[in-house]
């Protein structure tokens, strides 16, 4: 179980999180094979703790870019990785310990490329649950034009099978349309047991901007090739989920 992994973290200014994420991945109950940290254009100390930390834990490696967003930081990532899977963590998002564990152990016994998990909205000033995010026991594409419940940070993909596969580069649903990208080649996601990762909510994102992410949902529905009475169809059912959350 041990090195299979290849764990994926933009940072952008994110100096208070870095020592909390590098730990994160290190005290997993499996050793990952490396932990890809991209600093995107931080204008704050993230580089220099970030060299630092590289001499402590080996299995780290830094790339550092101008400041291009999530998206594209992800995707250096992706090309540099060299794990059977692919997994993500946000620099101020946390897992717990027996994730990894939980989540290859799974995609390994049951032959699955594509997986998720449940996970918790957490407050990032007070550090409070705000909500348990729980999620289908599988996901098909059509349900995903639909509805996208999947948490970036509970994703792990197995590139062996797939692939190198990307997030076109865009500020807001990167995630959202590589999933689709995956599971329009009739790959079934699944989900995996338990709730071992928690997601930081922080006023002001850029997912709280709801009108520019509507925008950016259409174009990733055209995008899949949708007809632009098909992807209004799509973009009401994604809002009408929301609303019934």
């Amino acid at each position: 179980m041990n090195n299979l992994v290849s764990v994926i973290s933009p940072a952008y200014n994110a100096e208070k999180h870095l020592r909390k994420l590098v730990e994160c991945v290190a005290s997993q109950s499996i050793r990952v094979l490396e932990h890809i940290i991209i600093d995107d254009g931080s204008t704050d100390d993230s580089l220099r703790i970030l060299r630092s930390l590289e001499k402590k834990y080996p299995h780290i490696k830094i790339i550092s870019q101008e400041n291009q967003g999530a998206g594209v930081a992800r995707n250096k990532g992706i090309a540099v990785a060299q794990g059977k899977y692919i997994a993500f963590l946000d620099s101020d998002d946390v897992w717990a310990e027996d994730k990894l564990r939980s989540q290859i152990e799974f995609m390994e016994n049951e032959n699955i490329a594509f997986s998720y998990g449940d996970y918790y909205e957490v407050d990032d000033e007070s550090g409070d649950i705000i909500k348990e995010r729980r999620t289908p026991e599988f996901l098909t594409y059509h349900d995903l034009l639909k509805s996208c419940p999947i948490g970036c940070l509970t994703v792990a993909f197995n590139q062996y099978e797939l692939g190198k596969l990307y997030m076109p580069a865009i500020r807001r649903g990167q995630d959202w349309a590589l999933w689709l990208q995956i599971m329009k080649s009739e790959i079934t996601a699944y989900r995996y047991s338990g709730i071992l990762a928690s997601y930081t909510v922080v006023k002001g994102s850029l997912s709280k901007n709801k009108v520019k992410k509507a925008f950016n949902m259409y174009k990733i529905y055209r995008s899949q090739n949708l007809s632009y009475f098909q992807s209004i169809y799509y973009l009401l059912c994604f809002t009408f989920a929301k609303l019934r959350k």
